[in-house]
């Protein structure tokens, strides 16, 4: 009877072993490549909340992939935008909107997108009209506090804080690709 008893504890064991096991994850699957993980995570509030997540052998990989992911240049709506846009980031890395005053009844707003490990962000700045949208800047920049907004101004997008203090301009210059 113990022998049988001892069994079934072990066969319980090992299942509780291999469930856990099967349900933790030391890869991440973006844009149709394989990421490996510095470690096996539970669950995705574990992995996004380790700074540490990505293994140092992949790190200039996944920069490099979030930097040059491609982007359509139009959009039929602001929907269509933020959907392209998301497919950019990393999973568990962040990304932000900012928007400005319309210039000349069109619309300026700023989308970014964190780089992992790179203390550096992707920045998309869209222009909308009539319900359209077209990308008229993809550039990489040092990561800064996020801006709160950003405007045409002198031949410059200017990028602003909260209060309207600058943080950055850049000349207003198609350029693409990070």
């Amino acid at each position: 009877m113990d022998k049988r008893w001892f069994i079934l504890v072990m066969i319980v064991v090992l299942a509780a072993f291999w469930w856990t096991r099967n349900n933790r994850t030391d890869v991440v699957q973006y844009r149709g490549e394989t990421i490996k993980l510095s470690k096996s995570y539970a669950d995705f509030d574990q992995y996004k909340n380790d700074p540490n997540n990505i293994d140092p052998s992949e790190t200039t990989r996944v920069q490099t992939l979030v930097m040059t992911a491609p982007i359509a240049h139009s959009f039929a709506n602001r929907l269509d935008v933020f959907k392209a846009t998301q497919d950019i980031v990393f999973p568990g890395y962040g990304s932000g909107v900012a928007g400005g005053p319309p210039p000349g009844g069109s619309e300026l707003f700023v989308v970014t997108i964190e780089i992992p490990r790179a203390n550096r962000d992707r920045f998309f700045v869209f222009r909308g009209r009539d319900g359209r949208y077209e990308l008229i800047d993809d550039f990489v920049h040092d990561e800064i506090p996020f801006p709160s907004g950003v405007r045409a101004e002198g031949g410059s997008y200017v990028f602003f804080d909260r209060v309207g203090q600058e943080l950055f301009r850049r000349p207003a210059t198609r350029s693409s690709g990070g």
